[in-house]
């Protein structure tokens, strides 16, 4: 059986190729193929744990390494009891985009831990872009490029080439509860990234609840389309953006904290602490049919930015970036933002862009369907020159709607019909419940002052 398992998937399967010795297990003695079908497989080794999960498997508690790929194929489940800690490899060839745990289309991955007993995803040096982090590819819609949203849309994920979505919006690749991620985001270039945690078309039976990720080389969070929603997620310290979408997510988000911290330099060029596509950005256009958009209900939202500039890392120059707004939304996008507390403590270096930044070469956010309500605590600033800050947005000022004439782009004066709403300063927003965070010893009155 694991013989003909390994010829139906050759194709698709990404197995590494080096080991860590550790005194758990001795893995049985066999034949390896790259399939592991069981905890007495000869492919099993806690040691080096990598290859193809082509069994139901459950991991009991105790430490991993993570020494490759490893792919939860269609049909499977790969269970982690609490208490699991992965750590994943980064020496010889073995770090980066090599190291990862991917979910394919019909696997499933559940790793529910315990507010005493999470489960952990982390690296051996503990250094932003250690590997590539966990990606979950499902079943549920994208929308296209010309603005459908039938089921027929497929994309590759930007490593590992895994295939997502799909017409099943319900669908569930796993749960992931009191679960922490940290520094992945390896890339191979600055369109094949990985984020700690990477939601290809994920449906909502796809549970995400009490999440905690943090130092990643890109993105901490992205969703690629789909309609599945998170719930109680504390995510700090990304170069790129903290909470980003695209691809027509329309799920919701509630209960989020993002911090950027004080002593967090790394940053790549166009980081932010959200960032928000109606489609796919990097494809630079909107699709005229725009009801199938991205469009997620986002409620209790802490946003703390106690660093806003820093250096690129992955780059050979170790160039210099500042954020460029807290938030962009582009692209067609909507958003529903409220219940927002935004404390900017960083009051040397300011966003480039104003706080909210709604346009760029990709199009912009559609207006009539954003609304974002804030407590904002910070310095005054309406953004680069050109910028428009006015009575109806008062300080901090945010740009809109770009007007592009003659290949000159101006920004004219806000109308106070551009936006469902937008408001400012308001002070009966309170943001999230840091309560719910305990779990994670994280010290928000240290590295988020004012945020609570």
């Amino acid at each position: 059986m694991k013989k003909m398992l390994m010829l139906a998937i050759a194709a698709t399967m990404v197995v590494g190729c080096s080991s860590n010795d550790n005194s758990d297990t001795t893995p049985t003695e066999g034949t390896k193929d790259g399939l592991i079908t069981s905890l007495t497989d000869p492919d099993y080794n806690p040691n080096s744990l990598k290859g193809t999960v082509a069994g139901n498997i459950t991991l009991p508690a105790g430490n991993y390494v993570l020494d490759g790929a490893l792919v939860v194929i269609d049909g499977f489940t790969l269970t982690l009891d609490p208490g699991v800690k992965f750590t994943a490899n980064t020496s010889g060839a073995q770090g980066g985009t090599n190291v990862r745990v991917q979910v394919n289309m019909g696997g499933k991955l559940k790793a529910v831990g315990t507010a005493a007993k999470p489960i952990v995803f982390t690296s051996d040096r503990k250094l932003p872009g250690d590997w590539a982090g966990v990606f979950l590819c499902g079943k549920a819609t994208l929308v296209s490029p010309n603005g459908s949203r039938d089921g027929s849309y497929t994309q590759a994920t930007e490593i590992g080439d895994a295939t997502y979505g799909s017409n099943k919006d319900d669908d569930s690749s796993g749960e992931l509860q009191y679960v922490e991620i940290a520094y992945a985001g390896a890339r191979i270039n600055g369109t094949k990234e990985g984020n700690n945690l990477s939601l290809y078309a994920q449906g909502t039976g796809t549970i995400l609840k009490n999440l905690w990720l943090h130092d990643g080389a890109d993105d901490n969070i992205e969703f690629f389309g789909g309609t599945v929603n998170v719930e109680n997620l504390l995510v700090v310290n990304s170069a790129d953006d903290t909470f980003d979408w695209c691809l027509g997510w329309k799920g919701t988000a509630k209960n989020v904290i993002e911090i950027r911290e004080a002593g967090f330099n790394d940053i790549t060029n166009g980081s932010g602490m959200m960032e928000g596509d109606g489609f796919f950005s990097d494809l630079g256009s909107t699709p005229s049919n725009t009801a199938n958009l991205s469009n997620p209900t986002m409620t209790n939202f802490s946003i703390g930015v106690y660093n806003g500039a820093g250096k690129d890392s992955g780059d050979a120059n170790n160039t210099a970036y500042k954020i460029r707004a807290l938030a962009t939304y582009r692209t067609g996008c909507k958003i529903n933002l409220t219940n927002t507390k935004v404390v900017w403590g960083d009051a040397t270096n300011l966003p480039t862009n104003g706080l909210f930044k709604f346009n760029d070469a990709t199009g912009t956010a559609i207006a009539a369907n954003v609304t974002i309500d804030i407590n904002y605590t910070g310095p005054t600033f309406s953004g680069q020159p050109g910028v428009t800050t006015s009575p109806d947005s008062p300080a901090p000022g945010a740009n809109y709607n770009a007007v592009i004439a003659n290949g000159v782009t101006t920004y004219p004066a806000f109308l106070s019909t551009d936006f469902a709403k937008l408001v400012f300063n308001n002070t009966a927003a309170v943001g999230a419940d840091k309560s719910v965070f305990a779990w994670t010893n994280y010290d928000f009155a240290t590295k988020a002052p004012g945020l609570f």
